[in-house]
C-alpha cells in the first residue's frame, strides 16, 4: 500500500482530522500522523504486551514529536526519523517486533554505544546522571549530523566516513578522539550485527577512522618548573578562599600536584589508601617514616575486575593537606567537595558532599589559577602531571619506574619525554667518563 505520510508534500494534501492516518511498521507497531488546525503531530500505537487475552483494546497509543510540516520552532522530526523513534518506543515497551523492524542505521549503531558507554561510567563512578566524554563528542559531533546518522550502517562506505572527517572544523587531536569513538561505536555494530554486514566492512570503516595526530608533541611545553608549581598552589589556595571551596579545590590541586596522578585516578583515591609508615634507612640504620598515598590504577584499557594500586610518597605538609578534609569515611573517597542543589532555575543551596567525577568540575577555578599564578594561558591541569614525570627522570630514576609510578609504559614514557631522557642520560655517562690520556 502507497503511503500517504511519509513526505511533507503527501500530508499537505490531507484534510484536518480528529483521527490520525495511520502506517504500519512492523507486526503490531504503527506510526500516526495527526492534522489539526493547531499542530502536526506523529503518534505511536503498539499492541501492548501485557494487555489481558480478548481485550477489547489491546494497543497503545501516545504523541511523541511534531512532524516537520508543522512550521515551528520546536524540535520537529521527519518520517524516517519518527519511524525510528516509533520503533524504539514499541521496542521499550517490550515488543520484539519492533527491534527487528528498526533500520540499522549509524544513528542506531552510536546510540547503542552512547549507552554502553555511559552504563560503564555511571557503574564505575556511582551515579546515575553521568554522561560520559563519548556521549558529548559523539552527540556533538556525529548524531547533528541528520544525513550521515541515516545512512544505513552496509551503506556506510569509507569515502563518506573521509567526507565526515575533513569537514569536521577540530584540532587533529580532538578529531582524534572523536574520531576513536566513532570507530568503536561502528565497531560494536559491527560485531552485533555481523550477520547483516558485509565480511570487510569492519576493516574498512576502521581504516577510514584511524587518525594518525600530525601535530608536534606539545608536551614539552606543559612542564612546569618548581617555582611554578608552587606558584599555581599558592593561587589554588586564593581561588579556593574566594570561591568557598572550603579546602576541597585546594586539596585536589595538592594531590594532582604531588602524586603526578590524572583527576580521574585522584578522584577515586580512598582515605584508607592515605597513611604514614615506617621503614629503616639502608645507609645510616635510622627508622625514616614516609608518607604514602595509594593512587588506583587509570582505568584505561583495563579489565572490569582490574584495581590495582600505585604507591606514591609525598612530603609531610602535603600529606598532611590532603587528609585535613571534614570526610571521615574511612571507606569513602579521600578527595571530596560540596554538592549544590536546585531549588529552582535561579536558587541553588549547599547540598551533601560526595566524590570529585569529572575534570570539568575544576575548569573555571582553573582558569583562574592560571590567571593568578602567572602560568602561560595554554597551561592545563595535566601539566602537573608532566612536571612530575619530567621531575623524576631529571633525578636519574630509571624509565620503568617513573612509568610504573606514573601508571603508564616506558614505550609512552620514551615516546613523549624523550628528550629529558637524552639530558638525564648524558649526565650520567659524563660522570662515569674516564680520561685515558696520558
Amino acid at each position: 500500500m502507497v503511503s500517504q505520510i511519509d513526505t511533507v508534500a503527501k500530508r499537505t494534501k490531507l484534510p484536518i482530522a480528529k483521527k490520525p492516518v495511520w502506517e504500519r511498521l512492523a507486526p503490531g507497531v504503527f506510526l500516526g500522523y495527526r492534522k489539526s488546525p493547531e499542530a502536526r503531530k506523529w503518534l505511536v500505537r503498539y499492541h501492548d504486551p501485557d494487555a489481558p487475552k480478548g481485550a477489547s483494546n489491546p494497543y497503545k497509543m501516545q504523541v511523541f514529536a511534531n512532524a516537520d510540516d508543522a512550521h515551528i520552532d520546536q524540535e520537529t522530526l521527519s518520517f524516517k526519523r519518527a519511524s525510528v523513534e516509533a520503533l524504539k518506543l514499541a521496542e521499550t515497551a517490550g515488543l520484539p517486533s519492533a527491534k527487528g523492524a528498526r533500520p540499522l542505521t549509524v544513528r542506531r549503531a552510536v546510540e547503542e554505544y552512547i549507552a554502553v558507554r555511559n552504563a560503564r561510567d555511571r557503574k564505575n563512578k556511582g551515579r546515575v546522571d553521568i554522561r560520559s566524554d563519548a556521549d558529548t563528542r559523539l552527540s556533538r559531533n556525529v548524531l547533528s549530523d541528520a544525513d550521515l546518522c541515516d545512512t544505513t550502517l552496509r551503506d556506510t562506505a569509507r569515502e563518506r566516513l573521509l567526507e565526515w572527517l575533513d569537514n569536521l572544523p577540530l584540532s587533529a587531536a580532538t578529531r582524534k578522539r572523536l574520531a576513536g569513538d566513532f570507530k568503536a561505536a561502528l565497531r560494536l555494530a559491527g560485531d552485533n550485527y555481523a550477520k547483516s554486514l558485509p565480511a570487510t566492512w569492519k576493516a574498512e570503516i576502521s581504516s577510514a577512522l584511524t587518525v594518525k595526530n600530525d601535530e608536534p608533541n606539545s608536551r614539552d611545553i606543559q612542564v612546569l618548573a618548581d617555582d611554578q608549581i608552587k606558584a599555581a598552589l599558592r593561587a589554588a589556595k586564593d581561588v579556593d578562599e574566594a570561591g568557598n571551596w572550603d579546602g576541597d579545590l585546594y586539596r585536589l590541586m595538592v594531590a594532582l600536584a604531588s602524586t603526578g596522578a590524572r583527576f580521574s585516578q585522584a578522584a577515586r583515591i580512598n582515605r584508607k589508601g592515605a597513611f604514614r609508615q615506617q621503614r629503616m634507612d639502608r645507609v645510616n640504620g635510622t627508622e625514616m617514616t614516609d608518607y604514602v598515598i595509594m593512587v588506583p590504577a587509570s582505568r584505561k584499557g583495563r579489565g572490569r575486575k582490574t584495581e590495582l594500586t600505585t604507591k606514591r610518597i609525598v612530603a609531610a605538609a602535603d600529606f598532611d593537606i590532603l587528609t585535613s578534609g571534614p570526610d571521615t569515611d574511612a571507606d569513602g573517597p579521600l578527595l571530596q567537595r560540596w554538592k549544590n542543589e536546585e531549588i529552582s532555575p535561579t536558587v541553588w543551596k549547599r547540598g551533601n558532599r560526595a566524590a570529585w567525577y569529572h575534570a570539568s568540575e575544576i575548569t573555571r577555578p582553573w582558569d583562574q589559577v592560571v590567571k593568578r599564578a602567572g602560568l602561560p594561558n595554554h597551561t592545563v591541569p595535566y601539566a602537573f602531571r608532566h612536571s612530575s614525570i619530567v621531575r623524576q627522570l631529571q633525578s636519574g630514576l630509571s624509565v620503568a619506574l617513573v612509568a610504573a609510578l606514573h601508571d603508564t609504559s616506558p614505550a609512552m614514557i620514551q615516546k613523549h619525554y624523550a628528550r629529558f631522557i637524552a639530558d638525564v642520560s648524558d649526565g650520567i655517562v659524563a660522570a662515569t667518563t674516564l680520561s685515558v690520556a696520558e
